[in-house]
Formats: structure tokens, C-alpha cells, sequence
């Protein structure tokens, strides 16, 4: 299966709703959210059953509750874990929150985190950590997800073709 990563959306609903649509031509069978949606209605396509989000606050997500309303209830506090195709994932929006969790002792197969808004990939002990950059592009002026397949474990940083764009 693969899984489709995102973060740091800051209101940008176009490079969301790109980023879901490069998704489902990937494959994807679940998306990870890194936070900082900000405004609800950026994830408003994303109720599909056919591929569950999941996803952890980040620190400016203030609508928790219109978050929860708008995605169906699939926000949580992080860190947190998820087991996904026989693969443990660990989830947060700060690199910080995440360090206690990260012992090289194999515990997870997948550390995800965004905040920062700098895609990044690489590997403590033999979990693959990964930052998938900021989908919103404000900082960097690329907007970017990622895609694990986790199978293989392997990842590709991707940018978001924006609708209308091309």
C-alpha cells in the first residue's frame, strides 16, 4: 500500500485539493496530515471512505473542533500512532515532539513530522523519518507532498501540480 503525506496546508486549498488528486492517481490507500491546516474547508474533499486521513493538530489549528467536523473526527493529538499495512507509524507535527519516541530500538517503521515546511527524508535505526515540506509553498515556493510505498519503504518528495496550473 502506499500512503500519501502532507503538511503545513495554511490555508492553501488549491495545493490540498492538487495534492488529493495526485493521490488518487498514485494509488494511495490512506493520507497522513502533518498539521497546520489551519481554516477546515482547505480539506474539504477529503472524506472520501475509499482512502481514510488520518492526521495530528499542529500548532495553528485553532478550529479543532470545525477541523474534527470537517475531516470526520480524523485529527488526534501527537505524537501519535497509527498501524498501517502491518507498518508502525508515528505522527506529529514538530520534529520536537518526536525525539522521546525516537530510540533507533526499531519501534516504528515510519516517523512522520512537518513544522518546519523543509521536505526531508531519512533514516534513525530502521525507522525512515520523513518531512514532506509544506504543501502551501508560502516559505519555499514549492508546494510538496510525499508518497511512501510501504512495501519497498521508499519515498518520493513530489510537488503538487496545482488545478488550473497546467
Amino acid at each position: 500500500m502506499k500512503v500519501g503525506i502532507l503538511s503545513d496546508s495554511h490555508d492553501h486549498r488549491d495545493a490540498a485539493e492538487g495534492a488529493l488528486l495526485l493521490f488518487r492517481a498514485e494509488g494511495v490507500g490512506m493520507i497522513f496530515h502533518l498539521g497546520d491546516v489551519c481554516s477546515p474547508i482547505v480539506l474539504a474533499g477529503y472524506r472520501d471512505p475509499s482512502i481514510p486521513l488520518r492526521g495530528v493538530f499542529g500548532n495553528n489549528d485553532e478550529d479543532r473542533a470545525g477541523l474534527q467536523e470537517a475531516t470526520g473526527g480524523a485529527f488526534r493529538e501527537g505524537p501519535h500512532i497509527e498501524t498501517v499495512d502491518g507498518r508502525k507509524v508515528l505522527l506529529a507535527h514538530s520534529y520536537a515532539r518526536l525525539q522521546a519516541e525516537l530510540t533507533g530500538q526499531g519501534r516504528f517503521d515510519l516517523v512522520l513530522f512537518g513544522h518546519t515546511h523543509r521536505p526531508l527524508t531519512m533514516h534513525v535505526g530502521t525507522a525512515l523519518v520523513l518531512n514532506p515540506g509544506e504543501s502551501c509553498g508560502l516559505l519555499r515556493g514549492k508546494n510538496t507532498c510525499a508518497i511512501v510505498d510501504l512495501a519497498t519503504m521508499e519515498p518520493r518528495i513530489v510537488e503538487i501540480p496545482l488545478p488550473g496550473t497546467g
